[in-house]
């Protein structure tokens, strides 16, 4: 893949607790990272698949590997692309080597 096919501004949210002045804990959302990746529709299998459980707007995303994502997964973290938020479906560290994490998404329904 070419670098200019990685042209689309993301933004990876975290959700983290926080503590109100009265002690009560709330989850929110709060921007972790930003890059550029590439933002695909999903295709072949991938499509077949997501559309069987009714995911029509699933996108996956392609982002350089760093240390900064070393730990993403799916249940603490979401993407902002576009004005839409996309809760990631799937991890893949592809094959392991550290250069290139795969993310699948579904669009958040407002």
């Amino acid at each position: 893949m070419r670098i200019g096919q990685w042209r689309q501004r993301i933004v990876i949210q975290q959700n983290r607790m926080k503590k109100d002045k009265d002690g009560n804990q709330r989850n929110e959302w709060e921007d972790y990272f930003t890059c550029w990746a590439y933002a695909n529709n999903l295709s072949g299998k991938e499509y077949w698949e997501a559309a069987q459980v009714n995911r029509e707007e699933s996108l996956f995303f392609l982002v350089r590997y760093c240390k900064e994502l070393k730990d993403l997964d799916s249940t603490k973290y979401r993407i902002l692309f576009r004005g839409d938020i996309y809760n990631i479906t799937l991890v893949d560290f592809v094959q392991f080597q550290n250069k290139v994490i795969k993310l699948r998404a579904e669009r958040v329904k407002r």
